[in-house]
């Protein structure tokens, strides 16, 4: 029998993949935009395990986009809040915080499971793109273990998906440049008209933020947990996975699915066109 609070998911999910749910057990590096609200629906689909990994407080300009961000949480944990709101949601959700995010150094035991939790099946990577050391460390033992991981970049109204299979290259070929930074062009290969192209540039040289809202960050976890359904319904191949890749965005009214070469140069920041209207 189906608890109430998820009765609502019958006819989307039958009973067996509800059950099947209750054992899977989810990573999500980086709790912030994407990954709180992905987290938080996690808990709503009835997922029954969940790590939340990330060492960051709240902070006022958090508030455009992030799920647990308020005027009453500011200056608090980003893993204890959306675990008290995952909590609040599914009391019976086994639930791991990791306030000290991932690293290196617990990478391994991280994924390995522990405190009542089985090892990891699936991996949200959403570590802001600061943390690019820590992102090739996760990417890497991921590999070794066998676990699908996915990354859900937001921008603007529209956010750009990418799974990474045991077998696709290493993360760090593909999307960090020599100098550490994260290949922002490469990774998120299409721009909503509206962007404006000063605030571009300066994000693709390292000087600004990632311009985005909530829309964008709403939009990444409905792609993520969607393909993380995929993964758990009809396993982890069924996934669009690398070199293939999903960006979306709802202003534009654009979907794409398209590929990426396997081997191509880096991209160079570009200048993105003015925005229409």
């Amino acid at each position: 029998m189906v608890e109430p609070r998820f009765q609502r998911n019958l006819g989307v999910i039958a009973p067996a993949t509800m059950e099947r749910l209750s054992r899977t057990h989810v990573l999500v590096a980086g709790v912030g935009g994407a990954g709180g609200q992905c987290a938080v629906d996690l808990a709503r689909l009835g997922f029954g395990c969940l790590t939340l990994a990330d060492f960051d407080t709240y902070e006022r300009h958090n508030m455009n986009r992030q799920a647990g961000c308020f005027e009453s949480t500011l200056g608090q944990s980003k893993v204890e809040v959306v675990g008290r709101m995952c909590l609040d949601i599914h009391p019976d959700l086994r639930l791991r915080r990791v306030p000290e995010g991932i690293t290196a150094a617990n990478v391994d035991a991280v994924l390995a499971g522990g405190e009542e939790l089985p090892p990891v099946d699936f991996v949200v990577e959403v570590i802001d793109i600061a943390g690019a050391r820590a992102k090739e460390a996760l990417h890497r033992a991921c590999r070794q273990r066998g676990v699908p991981v996915m990354t859900g970049l937001m921008l603007g109204f529209g956010a750009a998906l990418h799974v990474f299979q045991p077998d696709a290259p290493l993360y760090e070929q593909l999307y960090i440049l020599p100098d550490g930074r994260i290949d922002l062009p490469a990774i998120i290969p299409h721009l909503g008209s509206y962007m404006l192209p000063e605030y571009m540039d300066a994000c693709y040289q390292g000087r600004g933020h990632a311009p985005t809202c909530v829309v964008g960050a709403t939009t990444a976890a409905g792609m993520m947990v969607s393909e993380l359904m995929r993964g758990v319904m009809l396993g982890p191949r069924a996934m669009v996975s690398w070199p293939e890749y999903l960006y979306v965005d709802l202003f534009d009214h654009r979907y794409v699915r398209a590929s990426l070469l396997p081997a191509r140069e880096r991209l160079t920041p570009r200048r993105v066109s003015a925005p229409r209207g």
